[in-house]
């Protein structure tokens, strides 16, 4: 899919630790609808430890627009690019992977598979409850913890959580 003229998602580079800075001019200075998914993790010092929101996926910032303005996004101080490909140029992400997107970054949830005779590696399940229920998507470690992958194939991307086992159901 390629971007048009109607208002589209696509994921944009930013320069490293910019994605704050650069999400908030875009928004401000051209308009633009953006989202950068942010999760809290602990950073620990020598003297302290803290409570952080960092960005989900480093040096990415996502933005809804249209192919004309690519040019004015490009010129913001801090955008490296956009992700694309050869083929079919720039990506565009379609709103059910941002919600999906959304999803995970509003998660605070931190869930282990046990059994995992059932669930091996590679197998497709659906999540049936829990936070993350009416996603789909396959079993991606073994061992005594398991993670749930999503993947959101405009951006060559997995995202995992780790799901208790009740809350899965193998697809067929």
């Amino acid at each position: 899919m390629s971007l048009t003229q109607q208002f589209q998602w696509v994921a944009a580079y930013t320069a490293p630790r910019a994605e704050k800075t650069v999400t908030k001019r875009i928004a401000q200075e051209l308009q633009l609808e953006t989202y950068l998914p942010l999760h809290r993790v602990l950073r620990k010092w020598s003297d302290r430890v803290m409570s952080l929101e960092v960005p989900l996926i480093p040096s990415y910032t996502f933005i809804k627009m249209r192919e004309c303005d690519l040019w004015r996004v490009r010129e913001i101080k801090g955008v490296s690019g956009f992700i694309s490909f050869p083929r079919t140029g720039i990506a565009v992400i379609p709103d059910s992977d941002i919600l999906v997107l959304r999803r995970f970054a509003d998660s605070l949830e931190e869930v282990h598979v046990r059994n995992l005779e059932q669930l091996r590696v590679g197998a497709y399940v659906k999540v049936i409850d829990g936070e993350f229920a009416g996603m789909s998507g396959r079993i991606t470690r073994n061992g005594e913890c398991g993670n749930f992958a999503v993947a959101i194939s405009n951006l060559n991307l997995y995202l995992t959580v780790t799901i208790q086992q009740e809350y899965l159901q193998i697809e067929n």
